[in-house]
């Protein structure tokens, strides 16, 4: 501020949408990861990452919540547009923000591991199911979210709709 200027009007805060239409992979782990350092370095309000997913990759997956969890700026995962889905890696991604929205029409859950190429035997199955309920169980309670239903769309593959997961303490 230059002495004798006049002070600049405030800018109205910034909200930063990113959305993600589609499978969870590497593409779209940079594009979100992108869009969250983007923020951060506009110095928005708020982030608004609007998902529609089946699922995809532990890996890209785990890049996306990492990033969430360790923003400075509040994240808002809205499964959106009615008729949308967050399944499956969009349910953990969901559960990580600092506020789970969905639209009315629109479902989650159904995170149980699948396998891509070769099926492995019955003890890596189990190991997988299990470090991926360890992994939501602890994503859950950070965000004080309902950790045995959230579980639950792990060991049971339980999808839940939006009224479901609001009453149950999801989102």
């Amino acid at each position: 501020f230059l002495l004798g200027a006049a002070p600049s009007r405030a800018q109205a805060p910034q909200v930063l949408e990113i959305q993600v239409d589609g499978m969870i992979h590497p593409v779209s782990a940079e594009f979100v990861t992108a869009g969250i350092d983007q923020a951060v370095r506009q110095r928005a309000a708020l982030i608004i990452i609007q998902v529609n997913t089946p699922g995809g990759l532990d890996t890209s997956m785990r890049q996306i919540i990492e990033k969430i969890i360790a923003s400075p700026v509040p994240v808002v995962v809205f499964v959106a547009p009615s008729g949308s889905r967050a399944a499956s890696a969009g349910f953990f991604i969901l559960l990580s923000a600092d506020v789970a929205a969905m639209a009315p029409g629109t479902n989650t859950g159904a995170a149980h591991p699948v396998f891509m190429g070769s099926e492995p035997d019955e003890v890596m199955k189990q190991k997988v199911a299990n470090d991926a309920a360890a992994y939501l169980r602890s994503i859950a309670g950070q965000r004080n979210r309902n950790v045995q239903l959230a579980e639950k769309g792990v060991t049971e593959s339980q999808p839940v709709a939006e009224a479901e997961a609001l009453s149950g303490g999801l989102i």
